[in-house]
């Protein structure tokens, strides 16, 4: 199922304006029972073929649908598949925190891990970092990884310890804890059909698993650089996964029951965040993570903390 929220308002606009016409809402009425071809769809909807294409490509690119050029006799056919089967869309972000609640932000660059262990294809690259060897996992250990804006692996994790800085400051009970990130599943090149079971641990409690859709590539990221040439990955899906006393929750859907309580945040001044791709998954599909400077969302993995 696609989750959205307000709190994501790029994200909402661009599913709303592909699904503002009645001929884009009757393409994906057809595609739920099946693959079919532009061609197909034109003859079944009775509208001129570049019509038919043209409202394609807004689907694709609001991620509604995926498509692949297959040979056919008079040269080649574009199928159609849909992604999803439902959608939902957090208007509101819950209960809203009280007027006094004090909130610590910090956010962490991507290169800035402390404990790793991945496999290939891995790698890292950003504007300074472009010569470091790609699928050796000992390049992980490169003081140039402080300088990734882009980093990928197979399957393996990469974990995190983040600060909280003068304590002090903020008395009172943790009423959550929340981690956003630009993430997606990695295969060669790129592949909008590529799925990967990406988890999250927080203080070494394994506090949930999203499975990503695709490794995105069809078109340029919002920030990507130039030397970052079409096909490979470009962008990702913004994720924040975010824990509370009643559960654990990504982009407002509940995940787990996995509470504060069990994460045990204010035991110590640090927080450790450990992202991956576990050997028992299902779907063993690798994980892109974007810094700044790269994808979509000009931001590395910020962490933030409400006190009451």
């Amino acid at each position: 199922m696609l989750q959205l929220s307000i709190q994501d308002p790029h994200a909402v606009a661009k599913i709303c304006h592909a699904l503002s016409t009645e001929l884009r809402l009757n393409i994906l009425r057809l595609l739920e029972h099946g693959t079919m071809s532009c061609l197909d769809l034109s003859k079944k909807l009775n509208y001129p073929f570049s019509t038919i294409s043209a409202n394609v490509k807004i689907l694709e690119e609001a991620g509604l649908i995926v498509t692949e050029l297959q040979p056919a006799k008079n040269g080649s056919k574009k199928l159609c598949s849909l992604v999803y089967l439902e959608m939902a869309i957090q208007l509101a972000g819950g209960t809203p925190p009280p007027a006094d609640d004090r909130r610590y932000d910090i956010q962490i660059p991507i290169g800035n891990y402390m404990d790793f262990q991945v496999s290939p294809s891995c790698g890292f690259v950003g504007e300074e970092v472009r010569q470091i060897r790609m699928d050796d996992p000992n390049s992980f250990l490169h003081p140039d990884r402080l300088k990734a804006q882009l980093l990928w692996f197979r399957k393996g994790y990469v974990e995190y310890r983040i600060p909280l800085e003068n304590p002090e400051l903020f008395q009172g009970k943790i009423q959550q804890v929340s981690f956003s990130m630009e993430i997606c599943s990695e295969a060669p090149g790129y592949n909008q059909k590529w799925k990967s079971d990406i988890t999250v641990w927080v203080n070494g409690v394994e506090v949930g698993t999203w499975m990503s859709p695709a490794d995105f590539g069809d078109r340029k990221g919002t920030y990507t650089p130039e030397f970052w040439g079409m096909g490979s990955t470009q962008y990702g899906i913004l994720t924040c996964w975010r824990t509370d006393d009643s559960g654990t929750y990504l982009n407002d859907g509940k995940i787990s029951n996995i509470t504060l309580k069990q994460l045990k945040l204010e035991e110590k001044p640090v927080v450790t965040f450990r992202i991956g791709v576990k050997d028992t998954s299902s779907h063993i599909g690798g994980i892109n993570i974007f810094g700044e400077g790269f994808g979509d969302y000009n931001q590395g993995i910020r962490m933030t903390i409400i006190y009451e």
